[in-house]
């Protein structure tokens, strides 16, 4: 009975933690409408649920319990909630080889109630890093899925804090981008 006594009492502290401060992100994590992401890019990676891993994780330390995350329309137990879309991806498949890879979200930090708080936009690139041209498309932008969990970290806890955009990598730069082959009409 002890042990039954206990465990209630640490699932109701841990929502009670939540509650009293702690910050839930909603999932699934979802696309807006005008994203431009490449179908294969967005099938083949989920970039939605790898950043669900990324920031699930970060937002439960911060909480000091849970897994960081609630389903869409669950209750929250008075926590915050951050709702994320993703609003870009850039990445074709190839890894390295097709350029830097990128990923832009908005956030939204909102109080038990609805109410928006705060917004912000963060946009991360990534080529890959250390063997970049050895690992593949996914991979790579899971490098800026776990670039923006930490972008993510301080923003909730620091009001004050403003995500900077991160710049074009050189590597995006120096890449030529082949114009669109033309192809000359019939004339009828």
């Amino acid at each position: 009975m002890k042990k039954l006594f206990l465990i209630a009492l640490m699932s109701y502290g841990t929502a009670a933690f939540a509650g009293a401060g702690g910050t839930l992100l909603e999932v699934p994590v979802t696309y807006h409408p005008d994203a431009g992401v490449v179908d294969k890019v967005k099938e083949e990676c989920q970039i939605e649920s790898m950043l669900s891993h990324r920031i699930g994780p970060v937002l439960a330390k911060l909480n000091k319990g849970g897994d960081g995350t609630v389903s869409t329309g669950a209750e929250t137990g008075g926590a915050t909630l951050l709702r994320l879309q993703i609003t870009h991806v850039l990445g074709v498949g190839g890894g390295a080889w097709s350029g830097p890879k990128a990923i832009t979200v908005t956030a939204d930090l909102l109080d038990p109630s609805g109410k928006v708080l705060r917004h912000t936009k963060i946009n991360r690139w990534s080529v890959g890093g250390m063997f970049g041209a050895f690992k593949g498309t996914c991979t790579i932008l899971d490098r800026s899925a776990a670039a923006i969990g930490k972008d993510l970290s301080r923003w909730v806890r620091d009001p004050s804090y403003q995500v900077a955009d991160e710049p074009e990598p050189k590597e995006a730069e120096a890449a030529p981008v082949a114009a669109p082959e033309v192809t000359p009409e019939k004339t009828q």
